[in-house]
């Protein structure tokens, strides 16, 4: 017989961990398609009793051991929290100590995707960023300031088109968030960045940076940063930049999957 060198038959390069909020219709199938090869990925829902969204954040982050015991003990490479507005009253310094707490505790890399963002933004290079928000106003402002204290300066901010619907974001679509974007180009942002895990952003990521606009979101930078907690993966900012090339693998696996999904 052969002699298994992996823990388990799927996910040859590591198995995944991704907390997710509860409704969330949107992180599991962009992050999925962004994986490369050889990883698998487990997905866990955060929960909440609370029926407004800023006590339903609060208990995502305050909750967080809860949502990584559901795991149990599979063998987790790393872990991606995938919710930004858990984290933007947090300083950088903060959520860098909060988060690296979690991963000695736990014995493997525990990531938030506001952390993601950030590090894409340092290899980017990205200091003038337009803002495109799919939350409440108040939300927004907290983001906006989240990402000043970061060091970057948001040049403008703009909203896609609400739907409504059994939730406001969930239900946006690609075409509102792409023309909510394109609204920013006259400012000439170094990058865009397409707030909110619940938002559809690939579809807009592909047209913009076909246009000479580099963009990403928060489910971009997450797939990224779990495909670089797997067993060979290749530098950072080489990495993120074969992410964002127009000939990227994921595209096409986007496409195949979600036919409606057209740069």
């Amino acid at each position: 017989m052969p002699t298994l060198t992996d823990e388990v038959e799927y996910g040859a390069r590591g198995t995944l961990g991704l907390l997710v909020p509860q409704a969330n219709t949107t992180a599991e199938p962009e992050v999925q398609a962004l994986l490369d090869t050889d990883i698998a990925l487990l997905t866990g829902r955060l929960t909440s009793p609370q029926p407004e969204m800023k006590e339903r954040l609060e208990d995502f982050l305050t909750g967080i051991d809860g949502f990584v015991s559901t795991f149990s003990n599979a063998p987790l490479s790393g872990l991606g929290f995938l919710i930004t507005g858990s984290t933007y009253h947090l300083t950088p310094e903060q959520e860098d100590a909060h988060f690296a707490a979690l991963s000695t505790r736990y014995g493997y890399p525990v990531v938030s995707a506001a952390q993601s963002i950030r590090r894409a933004f340092a290899c980017l290079n990205a200091k003038r960023i337009g803002l495109v928000s799919p939350y409440p106003d108040w939300l927004t402002q907290k983001s906006a300031t989240y990402w000043k204290r970061c060091g970057v300066e948001i040049c403008a901010i703009d909203g896609p088109e609400t739907p409504g619907g059994f939730h406001n974001i969930y239900t946006m679509r690609n075409a509102s968030v792409l023309d909510a974007a394109k609204r920013l180009l006259v400012h000439k942002p170094d990058l865009i960045l397409l707030a909110g895990a619940g938002m559809p952003t690939l579809g807009p990521i592909m047209t913009l940076s076909d246009l000479g606009m580099p963009a990403i979101s928060s489910n971009f930078c997450m797939a990224w940063q779990i495909n670089q907690m797997a067993k060979g993966a290749e530098d950072d900012t080489t990495a993120l930049h074969k992410l964002l090339k127009p000939n990227a693998a994921w595209r096409a696996r986007l496409i195949e999957r979600f036919p409606r999904v057209k740069p």
